[in-house]
């Protein structure tokens, strides 16, 4: 059997004289004897094969069929392919750890840029009027108006609330906390197609930039001139729709409308309209 071409073996095989094991045997003797020629880049990469692949490769002798060609001719082209197929996988699974290696600080960077634009919403402390201002001190029913068309941009802001923030509008409105994050959430409730539209984009924006680092990653080692071009085209194309999505998520501030607002409180339209109306006109008092 040891002197046997691997063609014979096989239709020894397919005659029930000999068993599969023996030719993948056979195989893997052939195999490790000349790695290159089943195109694979050493020794180790053909251990990884007979490892990772021993179904496939066993089950060759029965997938073949003489059409004029032999066993070896159909076991180098089979061979070659799988070679490429893991040469590809390889290249894969290392673009990915490079893709990983460089999003963490990346995702950092993103959030501090695409987050936590809702100070500029927040008024501050009540202001004092100075002593010699001849400003009368603001009536308790004042405040209370003040207090109320906070609650009331504090809804309508909803996509820029948390927790630190809820607290701290409870206390400057006097409303109880879990009343206030109650209230929140259905105005929250309102912008789930908002809130869709926006994890559209930012998988969007994330695509994009994946496929820039890993075309950035194929550019750094091609030689060719022609496939060069191409990544650059490619890069050059990846890099607008990055900028494009980075740019719609920075000028993505949804606001609750203030019929929304209103029927959470419980309370007329107008009221709301006009509550945010005053407060935006609201002059703060200087010291």
């Amino acid at each position: 059997m040891e002197n046997m071409r691997l063609h014979d073996l096989v239709k020894a095989y397919k005659a029930g004289q000999v068993n599969r094991e023996s030719i993948f045997e056979r195989i893997a003797s052939e195999i490790y004897a000349n790695p290159s020629r089943f195109g694979f880049d050493g020794e180790d990469d053909a251990a990884d094969a007979l490892c990772r692949y021993r179904r496939r490769i066993s089950s060759l002798p029965d997938r073949y069929q003489d059409m004029g060609a032999p066993f070896e001719a159909f076991l180098v082209t089979s061979l070659r392919f799988l070679a490429r197929t893991m040469r590809r996988e390889r290249r894969r699974e290392r673009e990915r750890e490079y893709v990983c290696e460089v999003s963490e600080g990346w995702r950092a960077e993103a959030m501090a840029s695409d987050c936590g634009q809702f100070e500029e919403f927040l008024p501050g402390p009540l202001p004092e009027p100075p002593p010699s201002s001849g400003r009368t001190e603001p009536t308790s029913l004042e405040l209370a108006a003040f207090r109320t068309r906070l609650v009331f941009l504090y809804l309508k802001c909803a996509w820029e609330a948390d927790d630190e923030k809820t607290r701290l509008i409870a206390e400057a409105t006097g409303v109880p906390e879990d009343w206030l994050a109650a209230a929140l959430a259905q105005a929250l409730r309102a912008l789930e197609a908002e809130r869709c539209r926006y994890e559209r984009l930012s998988c969007r924006r994330d695509r994009a930039w994946s496929r820039v680092c890993l075309l950035e990653n194929r550019l750094r080692t091609e030689v060719e001139e022609d496939k060069r071009n191409r990544l650059q085209d490619s890069i050059c194309r990846e890099k607008r729709c990055l900028e494009s999505a980075r740019r719609e998520l920075r000028a993505f501030r949804p606001t609750v409308p203030n019929s929304i607002v209103a029927r959470i409180l419980g309370i007329p339209k107008g009221t709301v309209d006009s509550g945010l109306y005053y407060l935006k006109r609201r002059e703060p008092v200087r010291k």
